[in-house]
């Protein structure tokens, strides 16, 4: 509907509409609706004509005296307004429907219903002292009133630098107590347990009164300005004419001598091997340089059968046959240089012997190492034969002690040896074994059976048949560091007595081993496996 505008281009204001009354379904409205809808129409023309509007709304003009009045147009009401049924047709007429919002959004909340609590819950019930049943972390459970939607939490931004400043204290309050950590620690050592730590603990102690270095030279307690309180002179005074030198302590070894210098560095393989790759790629630069700047003749190309026809493909060959020939005389050229200068630096006999006495001297160096073994029952010449050809050929001096009560062992040598030796005697041998598996062990080692004396001899030719060495152990009685050997080299004695094994043990210096080995209880001591070696 088009609404026209006044002269000064206002629009009217529109009639505040009216609630429509209901209509009747009936085709015969009463008679009194009529005098209604006329006074109404009148009451509303009379409205509108006070304010200067028309009944049309077609302008609006403020009310004046010499102006003209426009002219009246009758008003045009709705067909419900007027009664008038017929232009409605026949269509029955329904009355309004208010207007409802079908969005979510714009609906009304309705208020949730307080459901109405009918019996109050006893004081007796929620007592724990008179309902032992009650279980106090579910009491929320108890409440009547149903429970509220939560409402979401809004976002909360933390100010700029505040979990910066959290940390720096934390840190701060951590290094407090770190030091108070260590300042207990110590006054637990200085036995000084009542300290009380606080704040003021880790503070530095106040400077003393005066230092100790000036004290000798001061005759009071304090820093005077009077120089007669200084002990510059007089007999008590630390001051004098002589020059006193500190007494010279040796170190407690010479490093000047090249034996007992300290022993160089030891790399690990992958750090020798990266030396030796650079080392190696330095040289070839160096040769390259050399034979660029033409001090050097270019190297031979290194023909092989697989390559000598790649690396002659540009040349022309008349006879492939004797190119071949040519290749194969480098090729066992070459393998003649290598096998001349893995025997110009292999060792000769004598220089391998010198090379092996200074090692066993070298660990012979580091100390003396003495230990002593006892057996049930040294009888076996396989045992024998294992004792004393393994003690000579790790350069160990002692002896072994035959006799019918038991047997003993006693070496000395290189502590990496005696270690071996130690396994060899705890581990290695089986005591228990009476079989015989060498044909003839005499001639198994010429060179030590030339060594051995008759008293060896005598007792491999025991007869072996009847021995039960099922008990038979060996046990580690004894072991300690010496300063020097007491053995000229390894022998096996057959001391039918205690006395004889005495005696020929005391010419060493070493009877009490035999005491001590005699009294040695296999309960008190650790099995074999258990021994640290």
């Amino acid at each position: 509907m088009n609404i026209p505008t006044g002269a000064s281009g206002v629009r009217p204001q529109m009639p505040v509409p009216l609630q429509r009354p209901p209509v009747l379904a009936s085709p015969t409205p009463p008679a009194s609706i009529h005098d209604t809808i006329a006074a109404t129409r009148a009451r509303i023309e009379a409205k509108l004509n006070s304010q200067g509007i028309t009944s049309s709304g077609s302008s609006i003009r403020p009310l004046s005296v010499n102006a003209p009045a426009p002219p009246k147009q009758p008003t045009e009401l709705h067909p419900a307004l007027r009664a008038d049924f017929k232009a409605l047709g026949n269509k029955a007429v329904r009355p309004a429907i208010p207007r409802v919002s079908s969005v979510k959004a714009n609906q009304r909340k309705e208020e949730p219903r307080q459901l109405k609590i009918e019996h109050e819950v006893p004081a007796s019930f929620t007592d724990p002292a008179k309902n032992p049943y009650l279980d106090p972390s579910i009491g929320r459970h108890l409440k009547v009133e149903p429970r509220q939607r939560k409402r979401g939490k809004r976002l909360q931004f933390a100010r700029p630098g505040r979990f910066i400043e959290q940390a720096d204290k934390m840190r701060a309050e951590a290094k407090v107590e770190q030091l108070k950590a260590e300042i207990r620690e110590k006054a637990a050592k200085a036995r000084l347990d009542d300290i009380i730590l606080d704040s003021n603990a880790i503070r530095p102690s106040e400077p003393p009164t005066i230092e100790w270095w000036d004290a000798p030279f001061l005759s009071e307690a304090s820093y005077g300005t009077d120089s007669s309180s200084y002990k510059l002179d007089g007999p008590d005074s630390l001051i004098s004419i002589y020059i006193q030198h500190p007494v010279p302590i040796p170190p407690p070894e010479s490093i000047t001598s090249t034996e007992t210098a300290p022993s160089k560095v030891i790399l690990t393989e992958r750090e020798r091997k990266r030396i030796r790759r650079q080392r190696r790629m330095e040289q070839q630069r160096e040769h390259r340089d050399k034979v660029m700047l033409g001090l050097l003749p270019p190297d031979q190309p290194k023909l092989t059968m697989s390559n000598f026809m790649r690396i002659m493909a540009n040349q022309s060959v008349p006879d492939p046959t004797k190119l071949e020939a040519e290749v194969r005389k480098q090729i066992q050229a070459r393998v003649e240089k290598h096998q001349a200068q893995n025997k110009a630096n292999k060792l000769s006999k004598e220089q391998r012997a010198k090379k092996a006495e200074e090692k066993v001297a070298a660990e012979e160096n580091k100390g003396i190492v003495s230990v002593a073994f006892r057996i049930d029952k040294l009888k076996h010449p396989q045992h024998r034969y294992k004792v004393s050809v393994n003690a000579r050929q790790m350069h160990l001096t002692g002896a072994a002690i035959v006799s019918p009560e038991m047997s003993v062992v006693v070496v000395e040598g290189a502590d990496k040896f005696v270690r071996a030796y130690k396994k060899l005697m705890l581990r290695r041998i089986d005591w228990t074994d009476s079989q015989s598996h060498l044909d003839d062990p005499e001639n198994s080692d010429s060179g030590d059976n030339e060594r051995a004396d008759d008293n060896d001899q005598k007792l491999q030719d025991e007869d072996t048949s009847t021995l039960d060495l099922s008990n038979n152990h060996c046990y580690l009685v004894w072991q300690g560091q010496v300063e020097q050997r007491r053995f000229k080299g390894f022998a096996m004695r057959n001391c039918p007595t205690d006395r004889q094994a005495k005696n020929w043990l005391a010419g060493a210096g070493c009877d009490s081993i035999w005491q001590l080995a005699k009294q040695f209880n296999p309960d008190d001591v650790l099995p074999p496996s258990d021994i640290i070696i």
